[in-house]
């Protein structure tokens, strides 16, 4: 934490991460930029002072978005031409420059260049100038229109271009009725303009032009005659209640209680309107973040003393610090170890073992939840959290005497960090940019064919038998090739050919189908024959994992395909994802990107080193030059005595020092000189280095060094009697510095205090005051001397904030550009929601989401853009649903059940993939009819071999050995020790059988057994590389041999989430070849139906009971093992103990 020996940090400037650098600082460049050079201190910006000139006027016109937008956001010179005397080009050519922006901009936009306009277009006079430029073109005399060549050149383009720049004021601009009014005024002055200018000039203009000026006209003065407001501010409400008016951050009331009325999801029928629609699923996606967390909160009132509380994690006195910069972004550091540092306590290492991720919701109270302070933590790396820190930004700014509390520190289990990206695209929807309303509100059960086909469109494909082309009316499905020439089975072809004519498309797929292959195949075929120039295919899933998948499934097609996000598994994508195409890319806005980023890393190194002197302020002893305008007791500023240390030093310390040298100096009277000397020192200025003179580093470091001077005098010194005094003279000082260090841990956190300490007021002289009272007058020096710091970190922080946002705002278009090049854009929800501005910018026309039926209704609303046309969506909803953090929200207000099964629910054409070629065909018998009504099984497994050393390839061991969580209160997961025995052995048989570590899968139902079963599996070095996961984890893969342990095992008949059809779907269906399962089927067929009937299909098959049958593949006789004992005791290629006399 101290300055010395610190890397230097630099930022990664597109995802704005921090780095530690120990070698000489870098910098992430294009590849085609040069390095900057360093420099010993940042150059004043250059900010433009007059307006610009004509030519460069004339070459912004030029340009189009979005590179105008950020060229002219960060022209001051341009600005400063509104209110200025302005000749008729430069008129038109601001004009021109402007309509080309408003056209530009997206509704409910934020960015820098929308500031500009409001801020300094809309509150200048050139709306007023230019009408009376606008009122005197028809009297223009023919010898004067070469005065103002850029108009007459092209006058029809000039009213056009007014005609764009009223719209876009209109729509975004100001809405008082002054300004409209303004507004008005112009139009009518612009239409008799061009109206004039067609008599006296014989100049063409359309009709179109006077049309459309007069319908803008007439929503203008319908907008002042009706006291509308624009469209900018019409979905402003001012209900307290409203989505739209609702805190993203949870309040008090949000805590103690739900204020908020919450409604079940509609399953059944169509929404009353969009802004219901968006109101529900914002509230229960906001309740399911708080829901828990409330509980959680309220059962902690109830019995603070317990050690562990569901649904929060505790951090009992805490304390906020200081400013701190992570991230690329300020916050503030809290000691999570402050009660152990008091105490001189080590740190306790598990603050490292905390979750604490970035993003996670942090509360603090320090009142018991009278009050609350909303943060999230920005900054959890291993080397703050072993300190015991951690870095937090607050929802809204903080003042300063939080510093002098000690909290309450709640940390929510639920991971905030996505609802919360989502919660804002929500709140920030404007209504009419929902893509697909007449589906997803109105659930028009008729889908219509997308608005970019006609019939006259034609699609081909290859054959699969020959390498001959076929080509098709794509919308006259009677004209289309037979499925065989698809490669496509029956339900596959029915399912393909929707997706390709509907704008709307469901596709189910149970296990096994082909979800994925047919969804590759449809990409496959928009992009063979759609260009998709700068409005690439936007594929969503739920994971990572499906998200690679699904993109390598196209790259056969097209190689032009970007990844968003960074978590990608897959070496075969790496090179797509954004982050390495964009190192390949040269852009046209590099040079504002490296400007922007200069500028940001001349601010953060001026953060980072303000933040350094706090530091010192907490942890060293600042020097008497730092803290001398400081030093006062009651605003009467004292002076301390020089020596040749530093008075500080001989001011705090001397009480514990005998005066060797001088027994009877009086230490009230002044050294020699000492005025004089005092006088020579300058002030110390805020802008100056802070001097330190002590700290428990350089301690240590003196003792050490004088540790070692002893041992040298011990080594030369033959004198034992020079050699004994200076060995004494050392010691003597080693042991001066030892009580100065532990005196100094002792009372340095005095400065961490914001508390000015009160001193006697008729105190006369400063060398008077007891120890203690010393350090109360130096910490209230010091706090003065932070408040200089914070006072200037804040001032930094407002630059940091705009500048980073601009820095933003360049790096979005720089990605948008990129992106845009490519054919394909892949994405996850959760980063959909994040960079929802980005995909704004991408403006794709056709989406496909995999894994559809596993994801919360609303972040597939906030992954989708009004540039949608063609929304495919694929999955099934009876494996997965969507996971809520609430159950009570999941099951009582259909919160789990997703947009793709509400589309289901409502009669929206749909297609179910029904051949499964994954699973053998007794399998399949599980999931029929308990799950699914039919499930048809391809030629192919039934030709699956037998399972080696195995009599059954499918098998239930019964038992009734209860879990080892039964009568635990404080255990939230489950584990059976009994199962996880039998799973560890039995893979370890399967691979004495020869089969190879990735054809056998440990499946578990809950978290806590899957541990269980990874420590065990310890015991045997062949399941190293077994892979051992949870059902949930492994949705959508599959294994050769899948060995599942269902956990529960109890009195009282409980079985949890084994109750859920979908839970059981997806366990029952992750085999191909071999699949061997664990459980008490007495407790699960009495708490479920579906049990029931999987029971009775296993006892059909006799493929239940309560020992295994392991088969000898060479004498093909059995033996029923009933123990994990007998099972290990089994050799790899030895006969069984039924076959021994054979051998």
């Amino acid at each position: 934490m101290s300055e010395s020996n610190k890397p230097s940090l630099r930022i990664d400037w597109f995802d704005g991460t921090v780095m530690e650098d120990f070698g000489q600082a870098s910098t992430a460049n294009f590849a085609d930029e040069d390095v900057a050079k360093s420099e010993p201190e940042a150059k004043p910006k250059e900010i433009e002072k007059k307006p610009i000139g004509f030519k460069r006027l004339l070459d912004l016109s030029l340009l189009s978005s979005p590179l105008l937008n950020l060229e002219i956001a960060n022209r001051p010179g341009f600005w400063l031409l509104l209110d200025g005397e302005l000749k008729g080009d430069f008129i038109v050519l601001i004009v021109k420059v402007l309509a080309n922006v408003y056209k530009s901009l997206q509704p409910g936009e934020k960015s820098k260049i929308v500031t500009m306009l409001r801020t300094r277009f809309e509150k200048s006079q050139f709306v007023n100038i230019l009408k009376d430029y606008i009122i005197g073109l028809p009297k223009v005399r023919i010898v004067e229109k070469k005065m103002n060549l850029q108009l007459w050149n092209d006058i029809e383009t000039f009213f056009f271009d007014v005609l764009e720049l009223c719209s876009g004021i209109f729509k975004f601009g100001i809405n008082n009725s002054g300004y409209l009014h303004d507004l008005n005024d112009l139009i009518e002055a612009t239409e008799a303009s061009a109206l004039g200018v067609q008599k006296e000039h014989s100049e063409m203009i359309s009709e179109a032009f006077f049309s459309q000026i007069r319908q803008l006209k007439y929503n203008v003065v319908n907008c002042l005659q009706t006291n509308k407001q624009v469209e900018q501010t019409k979905y402003k409400n001012t209900d307290p209640n409203s989505f739209r008016n609702l805190h993203i951050f949870p309040k008090k009331d949000d805590l103690i209680r739900n204020a908020v009325e919450i409604k079940p999801n509609i399953i059944n029928g169509a929404y009353p309107s969009i802004e219901d629609y968006l109101d529900l699923q914002f509230k229960l996606l906001r309740e399911d973040c708080y829901g828990p967390l409330r509980e959680g909160i309220c059962n902690y009132l109830e019995n603070p003393s317990q050690k562990r509380h569901e649904n929060l994690r505790i951090y009992p006195k805490v304390r906020i610090i200081r400013t701190y910069v992570a991230n690329n972004k300020v916050g503030h550091l809290v000691d999570v170890a402050w009660n152990e540092r008091v105490q001189n306590l080590p740190i306790d290492k598990k603050h490292a073992n905390k979750r604490l991720m970035f993003g996670s919701l942090l509360l603090f109270t320090s009142d018991n939840f009278q009050t609350i302070l909303c943060a999230s933590v920005l900054d959890s790396s291993s080397s703050l959290l072993s300190m015991g820190y951690i870095a937090v930004s607050f929802e809204n700014p903080v003042s300063s005497k939080v510093f002098s509390e000690a909290y309450l520190m709640v940390e929510s289990e639920v991971f905030f960090e996505p609802y919360h990206r989502v919660l804002k695209v929500l709140q920030n929807s404007e209504i009419d940019s929902l893509p697909m309303k007449k589906y997803i509100v109105d659930v028009q059960t008729k889908t219509e064919a997308p608005v970019y086909l006609s019939s006259e469109t034609i699609y081909s494909i290859n054959d699969s038998k020959k390498s001959d082309e076929i080509y098709f009316p794509v919308l006259d499905t009677s004209q289309w090739p037979l499925a065989e020439y698809f490669g496509l089975d029956q339900s596959q072809m029915e399912a393909y050919m929707l997706a390709l004519t509907r704008e709307f498309a469901v596709i189910q797929g149970p296990p096994g189908t082909g979800k994925t292959y047919i969804g590759t195949k449809i990409a496959s075929t928009l992009l063979k024959n759609l260009s998709l120039e700068g409005t690439p295919m936007l594929i969503i899933c739920y994971t990572n994992h499906a998200l690679d998948q699904f993109l390598e499934g196209i790259l056969n097609v097209t190689t032009n395909i970007i990844r968003l996000g960074s978590q990608s598994k897959s070496k075969i994508i790496e090179p797509y994802t954004l982050n390495n195409v964009r190192m390949k890319v040269k852009s046209k806005f590099s040079h504002l990107y490296a400007k922007k980023r200069k500028e940001l890393g001349d601010i953060f190194k001026q953060m980072t080193d303000v933040q350094n002197e706090i530091e010192k302020c907490e942890t060293q002893l600042l020097s008497y030059k730092s803290i001398r305008p400081h030093l006062k007791v009651n605003d009467k500023l004292f002076e301390l005595k020089c020596d040749k240390e530093d008075a500080v030093l001989h001011w705090l310390f001397e009480h514990l020092e005998n005066r060797l040298d001088n027994p009877n100096e009086d230490v009230s009277e002044d050294l020699d000189d000492w005025e004089k000397q005092c006088d020579d020192m300058e002030y110390c200025d805020i802008n100056d280095k802070i001097e330190t003179c002590f700290s428990e580093e350089y301690a240590l470091k003196e003792i050490d060094s004088m540790n070692n001077s002893i041992k040298y005098i011990n080594d030369i010194t033959d004198d034992n009697m020079e050699s004994k005094m200076m060995r004494d003279k050392f010691e003597a000082q080693i042991d001066k510095v030892k009580k100065r260090l532990e005196y100094f841990k002792k009372h340095i956190l005095l400065t961490r205090s914001t508390k000015d300490y009160s001193i006697d007021p008729n105190i006369k002289k400063v060398y008077d005051l007891s120890s203690e009272n010393r350090w109360k007058v130096y910490s209230n020096a010091v706090g003065k001397v932070k408040d200089e710091l914070t006072n200037k970190m804040n001032d930094l922080l407002e630059q940091h904030n705009i500048c980073s946002k601009e820095l933003e705002e360049v790096s979005n278009v720089i990605d948008s550009e990129i992106m845009k090049t490519a054919r394909v854009v892949g994405v996850t929800t959760t980063v959909a929601a994040r960079r929802h501005e980005l995909l704004k910018k991408l403006l794709s026309s056709i989406v496909i989401v995999e894994e559809a039926a596993e994801v919360l209704e609303a972040h597939i609303i906030a992954s989708l853009t009004n540039y949608c046309q063609h929304l495919i969506l694929i999955g099934d909803h009876k494996q997965l649903r969507p996971t809520a953090a609430h159950y009570k929200l999941a099951k009582d207000y259909n919160l789990e059940i997703s947009l793709f099964e509400r589309m289901i629910r409502n009669g929206i054409h749909a297609r179910t993939l029904s051949t499964q070629r994954r699973m053998r065909p007794n399998f399949v018998e599980l999931l029929v009819p308990a799950v699914y009504e039919k499930l048809d099984c391809h030629p192919t497994v039934f030709t699956y071999p037998d399972v080696r050393g195995m009599k059954d390839s499918l098998y239930f061991y019964s038992h009734n050995v209860f879990e080892d969580s039964e009568g635990l209160e404080d255990s939230w997961s489950h584990k059976n020790t009994y199962e996880a025995k039998w799973c560890v052995s039995l893979a370890n048989y399967l691979r004495n059988m020869k089969y190879a570590s990735q054809d056998i899968v440990i499946l578990s139902t809950y978290t806590g057994q899957a541990t269980l079963i990874k420590e065990l599996s310890k015991k045997y070095s062949s399941l190293e590389e077994v892979k051992i996961t949870v059902v949930d984890n492994y949705q959508g893969e599959e294994s050769r041999i899948v060995i599942l342990s269902l956990v529960r095992s109890n009195r009282d008949g409980k079985i949890g989430f084994l109750t859920a059809a979908n839970r059981i779907c997806v366990a029952l269906s992750r085999a191909r070849e071999g699949f061997y399962i664990f459980g008490n089927m007495n407790v699960l067929q009495s708490s479920s139906p579906i049990w029931r009937c999987i029971n009775k299909k296993l006892i059909d098959q006799n493929a239940i009971g309560q020992s295994l049958a392991l088969r000898c593949e060479k004498h093909m006789k059995t033996l029923n093992v009933s123990s994990t004992e007998d099972l290990d005791n089994i050799k790899a290629g030895a006969c069984l103990k039924a076959c021994s006399v054979e051998q």
